[in-house]
């Protein structure tokens, strides 16, 4: 993708690039290991806001170039040819032109462009993804658009969803009392219930963001029958506010050890970008530029982690004798928590005496997938 200073003004969103170019690379060559196809879906094509004639600095390209790199990564470790497929959807006439004008070029791959609001190519898109496993991308620019009942039958296919949850747009008007606008919530979240179960979380001392977020996470796992279901936070350029939310659902807990990867990647690189852009806007050199123990992730991770030690530990004094995969199960869903945490929490439960590892062998000290724990105190 291009260099973080082609997106300057709009910074937040490549942070976002770098994450969905970083994921898409491992969700496909995970698949595309095992399996001899995989289709990409970007349900709000675009183009929108480039810097660049050759939309270098968009998701349908930086999507392609990933995919090339990927059929030909995959062949050169394994010696197979993959099928691997895009489709891309764009409801305005202009963007979809130039998008259709783009896609034309592309004649190393199966690329699929349609004319149509997502809600209405969803039919389109399951026949055309079939079988084959898929990441779906849905990055729409407010909080229409994608109506949970509307693309559940997008979201029950074999596959993966990344959905950009715009909570900076949402946050506008999440209180406004227009009869309207409360109801143009309801397809969002799917049910006009949501709001009730909103305002009980807020009222228990649940922020008003976290309340919302959480209701959305919960619907789509829902909707999807997804088992695990997270998100990870973007922050605005230039303050501690959230921007959105990258929403993902999947049903492997492989899936899910490699979002929160490529999260732990993206928190320093969101960091170092937001530094530099209000050095530009201050004229002043950030001191701590190279310590993002010093930004609000910092306090945000180091919350996210206690709570997900406390529920490691309620979880195996519960149950005793529990799976490594389900322990990892149950803490990667919490944001900004990292598989590295979860060793280290067990390395230290295991020297207190708190646990025993008895798959464990020679110089062994954290548990693999498959192996057990079991709790001792």
């Amino acid at each position: 993708m291009k260099p973080p200073e082609e997106y300057r003004g709009r910074e937040q969103t490549y942070v976002k690039h770098f994450f969905l170019e970083s994921y898409l690379e491992r969700v496909a060559y995970n698949i595309l290991s095992s399996r001899d196809g995989f289709v990409y879906v970007d349900g709000f094509s675009g183009p929108w806001k480039t810097a660049d004639e050759a939309f270098d600095d968009t998701s349908f390209m930086i999507a392609v170039r990933q995919m090339r790199s990927v059929r030909k990564g995959i062949k050169r470790a394994l010696g197979k040819d993959v099928r691997i497929r895009c489709f891309f959807v764009e409801a305005n006439p202009t963007a979809f032109q130039e998008l259709a004008r783009l896609a034309a070029k592309i004649t190393d791959m199966e690329v699929k462009t349609l004319p149509a609001t997502f809600e209405d190519a969803v039919p389109d898109i399951v026949r055309y993804i079939g079988p084959e496993f898929s990441l779906t991308f849905i990055d729409p620019t407010g909080w229409s658009g994608y109506a949970m009942n509307k693309i559940r039958p997008l979201l029950n296919l074999r596959g993966e969803v990344l959905i950009n949850f715009m909570f900076d747009h949402l946050n506008r008007f999440l209180e406004d009392p227009r009869p309207s606008t409360a109801a143009s919530f309801n397809g969002l979240f799917g049910d006009p219930h949501w709001f009730r179960e909103f305002e009980d979380l807020v009222v228990g001392g649940m922020a008003r963001e976290e309340a919302a977020l959480n209701i959305y996470l919960d619907r789509l796992r829902t909707a999807g029958g997804f088992a695990h279901v997270t998100s990870t936070r973007i922050l605005k350029p230039l303050s501690d506010r959230s921007y959105f939310h990258l929403v993902y659902g999947t049903r492997h807990l492989k899936g899910l050890r490699e979002f929160r990867a490529v999260e732990k990647k993206m928190v320093p690189e969101q960091e170092r970008i937001r530094t530099a852009a209000r050095e530009e806007k201050t004229g002043q050199k950030d001191l701590f530029a190279d310590d993002i123990t010093s930004a609000p992730y910092q306090s945000e991770r180091t919350r996210r982690c206690e709570g997900a030690r406390l529920g490691m530990e309620r979880l195996l004094a519960e149950h005793g004798d529990v799976k490594y995969d389900d322990v990892l199960a149950a803490t990667l869903e919490t944001p900004l928590v990292w598989e590295s945490d979860v060793k280290y929490w067990i390395k230290e439960l295991r020297r207190a005496g708190k646990i025993s590892l008895p798959h464990l062998t020679g110089r062994q000290s954290v548990p693999k997938i498959g192996h057990r724990i079991q709790w001792n105190a």
